[in-house]
């Protein structure tokens, strides 16, 4: 699938820049959303508002944007280059705690964006245009073999983090199987989802609210999961789905099952951050197809 302009041309780095910002503050700015922070309140955190996803945003941006030009003068093997942008990635966590006083309020997204980010780079270069398919190939060659180490590892030794609970547990491979497999969450369901939308004139906030429940009803939310069980993460899929159903944020009562949604979310202290993320960077890479 080729998203973007016909005419070849050079981008720039605060072209980037500013794609990776409206993407952060896009997904942050959608409003109203279950259990996550956006412009009405702060759903299930309190440690954290819009205030602070602007500031982490401005600190975090120019590292993915840095992933983006790793990828497109990288000589080297797609899987070099993962090793090689996460160093980034780590300078990018760093920035983003001290920025916010230690909150973690985009370490997924920057995982998530950043393997994007160097990966639409690396095919960028090759005619100057973007095809989101080649992206998704490029990721998986990126992620597959490393991240499959790492799980043989996690097999050996005693989890050190919630999601190596979950895969220990459960065999839950979470945002790194969705790595592995090239994030078919977005390249099946909200990237050409949120295209439909944009091409059929909607509502933008309405749309991200839509292609947002859509991920939530398919995703394996391990944020949510980690913050309720197993049977929580299930029950919000189902009342995604059902909510999509009845027309989403596209209708009246559609965003008053939203509201009462989040409303529920924060009573079960539940939050679907891992979602959140496959929001954001499916904003990300629309906005990057319109630049390029």
């Amino acid at each position: 699938m080729m998203y973007g302009a016909a005419e070849r041309r050079t981008v720039t780095a605060a072209e980037i820049e500013c794609c990776i910002r409206s993407a952060l503050l896009g997904e942050v700015y959608t409003t109203p959303k279950p259990g996550l922070v956006d412009c009405h309140d702060n759903g299930a955190h309190k440690d954290m508002d819009v205030k602070l996803f602007e500031i982490s945003a401005d600190a975090i941006a120019p590292y993915i944007t840095k992933m983006f030009f790793t990828g497109y003068v990288w000589n080297r093997t797609p899987k070099e280059l993962f090793i090689e942008i996460r160093k980034s990635g780590v300078r990018a966590e760093r920035a983003m705690f001290q920025a916010t006083g230690g909150v973690n309020t985009h370490k997924g997204m920057i995982f998530t964006m950043g393997i994007l980010s160097a990966a639409s780079g690396s095919i960028y270069r090759s005619d100057q245009k973007i095809n989101s398919d080649e992206v998704f190939e490029m990721v998986s060659l990126m992620t597959a073999e490393i991240l499959e180490q790492e799980f043989f590892e996690m097999d050996a030794r005693e989890p050190r983090t919630h999601g190596e609970i979950l895969y220990r547990k459960y065999g839950e491979r979470g945002i790194r199987g969705e790595a592995q497999k090239g994030f078919p969450v977005i390249r099946d369901m909200a990237l050409p989802l949120l295209y439909r939308y944009r091409n059929e004139g909607k509502d933008e906030n309405s749309a991200n609210i839509n292609v947002l429940l859509k991920i939530m009803s398919v995703l394996r939310d391990t944020n949510v999961w980690t913050r309720g069980s197993l049977e929580d993460m299930k029950w919000l899929q189902k009342e995604a789905e059902g909510i999509l159903k009845t027309g989403g944020a596209f209708s009246d009562s559609g965003l008053e099952k939203i509201k009462k949604l989040n409303l529920t979310c924060i009573c079960r202290n539940l939050s679907p951050g891992g979602a959140a993320d496959i929001l954001g960077a499916t904003l990300f890479l629309y906005q990057l197809g319109r630049l390029i």
